[in-house]
């Protein structure tokens, strides 16, 4: 009608509010998301529940059935998330770096940092947490062939540059994967060697071998 006006077409707060709530709603889902991988981490899949995860944010756990349909899609979307922020952090410094020898370096280095000081959830949703279905199964696989493949791509260019075998480069890098996947096993927060220092010793331990190959 002419000369009338929707509520979306209202100037100031009125067209402000549904962002608002969506904003609020994101950070809703973020916190829950947050708790739930802490909580799938330390209990495992199966251990996990929806009322405790619940619990954790002081609400009942059908609460939950607003955000997620069920525990298998918020698990899904825990590890979607959390592989999301690192592989992102990764190929910020992996496209940092020119030098192929110390971009392998530096990606090992961030990867015992994100271990050990920044998301220490993400090894156990990850390498040792045990899923009861394939389907499940099969789209971790999926998101640890992405997390990998920022490494394999960083491999091969070292093994371009020096002139490697690539039977070598290829185990170089599954021996890596290895040692990274039981840091958090063995290393001692309290202990004399602080995380950089850690970081910092582990990536030269682990590029040697490719210097080598």
């Amino acid at each position: 009608m002419t000369g009338t006006r929707g509520v979306g077409d209202q100037p100031g707060g009125l067209q402000e509010a549904p962002s608002r709530v969506a904003r609020k709603r994101a950070e809703r889902v973020a916190r829950v998301e947050r708790t739930a991988a802490r909580v799938f981490a330390e209990r495992g899949y199966e251990g996990a529940n929806l009322e405790d995860i619940a619990a954790q944010l002081d609400l009942r756990g059908p609460s939950l059935y607003h955000y997620f349909s069920s525990k298998e899609e918020l698990f899904l979307r825990c590890v979607r998330g959390s592989a999301d922020e690192v592989i992102t952090r990764l190929e910020a410094v992996a496209a940092a770096e020119a030098d192929p020898v110390e971009r392998l370096r530096l990606l090992f280095r961030e990867q015992v940092l994100i271990e050990v000081r920044d998301y220490p959830d993400f090894l156990p949703l990850f390498v040792t947490i045990r899923l009861p279905a394939a389907d499940l199964r099969e789209r971790l696989l999926e998101l640890r062939r992405e997390h990998e493949a920022v490494f394999q791509r960083a491999a091969e260019q070292v093994r371009e540059a020096l002139g490697g075998d690539r039977a070598s480069a290829s185990l170089s890098l599954r021996v890596a994967f290895g040692a990274l996947a039981h840091v958090p096993d063995w290393y001692d927060p309290g202990g004399p060697m602080g995380v950089e220092e850690l970081a910092e010793r582990m990536a030269a331990t682990l590029i040697g071998p490719f210097l080598r190959s």
